[in-house]
């Protein structure tokens, strides 16, 4: 009975591959799926990173424009009216400050600093607190000054014209989409250096050999795409971190230049309340401390008026970082 025997045993055989290749297909498909779910983590992990990180730099970049709006409408504004009384203003020849040559109540310079103060004062008529986040954003990011035109009435930044309505990652930093006036959260990344959309991760369910190993593959690429994804990301949150970083450094060094520009703006009115508005009958020590005062609000402005972020969405170190050593040498020779 040879023949029958040797058909039972590749019967046998044939079984057993059958069962082994399920084995294997079930244990790929196991396996698919445990590779799947660690790339599903880590792709969520780093989004929320991400996502935590724009958080965190938005909330500087509002405090930031809140500082600026706030000094504007306030100290610098309070500088502005009074130096708009003194008449045959000479700072340079008297106190010694060339950098303020030719500054007077009728130069250019101090008008642009008028409008920006009566701009902001109009802005924060209804309180700080009313003032649109996106605005505030725009502001920290940007010069307040060149934004108030259009933000006067505390229009969002959807409302914004120019490189704070076309930029996508101040609306993304705003949390704004598409639908924001911006480019959405990729859009804001993608200028960043990154990508923020996740890598797309499926995965079939047939318990097929062929269709596991194929799983299995497909899984291994969706990880290979979280890790790619997970780099991505902390470059991203390494560029927002330097943003936030600098929009604190900024928001210290101006209210540092508040606080002195405020005890002098109240020393000048003291001055014109004692002696008048004609420059020429004030003392040396009246003017040195007018000139201070005048140079305190020059510096404080151009700090307001640096952009952090350049138009394409980058940090624009180099321009903010020689803002902040302008700032503080001021600071350091009063």
């Amino acid at each position: 009975m040879p023949i029958p025997f040797i058909l039972g045993g590749a019967a046998a055989l044939a079984g057993g591959y059958g069962v082994k290749k399920g084995l294997d297909a079930k244990e790929d498909m196991d396996k698919a799926k445990r590779t799947n779910e660690r790339a599903r983590e880590l792709a969520a992990s780093t989004e929320r990173r991400i996502d935590n990180t724009r958080e965190s730099t938005n909330n500087s970049l509002q405090d930031l424009g809140r500082t600026k709006i706030s000094i504007l409408a306030g100290s610098l504004n309070e500088f502005v009216e009074n130096f708009s009384r003194i008449k045959n203003v000479n700072i340079t020849d008297s106190v010694g400050l060339e950098e303020l040559r030719g500054f007077n109540p009728n130069s250019k310079e101090f008008l642009d600093m008028k409008e920006a103060g009566f701009k902001a004062s109009e802005l924060a008529t209804g309180g700080l607190g009313g003032i649109a986040a996106g605005t505030l954003t725009a502001a920290g990011a940007y010069g307040a000054v060149g934004l108030l035109a259009t933000a006067s009435t505390g229009t969002a930044i959807a409302g914004l014209t120019g490189a704070a309505a076309t930029n996508a990652t101040l609306a993304w930093l705003g949390g704004g989409a598409l639908a924001a006036g911006g480019f959405g959260m990729a859009g804001g990344a993608l200028v960043l250096g990154g990508i923020v959309a996740g890598p797309a991760l499926a995965i079939g369910g047939a318990f097929m050999a062929a269709k596991a190993e194929k799983a299995l593959n497909d899984a291994r690429s969706n990880y290979d795409q979280a890790r790619r994804f997970e780099q991505e990301g902390e470059n991203i949150c390494s560029t927002l971190r330097a943003i936030k970083d600098r929009a604190v450094q900024i928001e210290y060094l101006l209210n540092d230049l508040d606080e002195y520009l405020s005890n002098y703006v109240s020393r000048m009115s003291s001055i014109i309340s004692a002696r008048g508005t004609n420059w020429d009958d004030y003392r040396p020590d009246d003017k040195k401390y007018i000139g201070i005062a005048a140079q305190l609000a020059k510096t404080t402005k151009t700090v307001i008026d640096t952009s952090l972020l350049r138009e394409d969405g980058k940090l624009n170190d180099s321009a903010s970082r020689k803002s902040v050593e302008a700032g503080r040498k001021v600071l350091a020779n009063i």
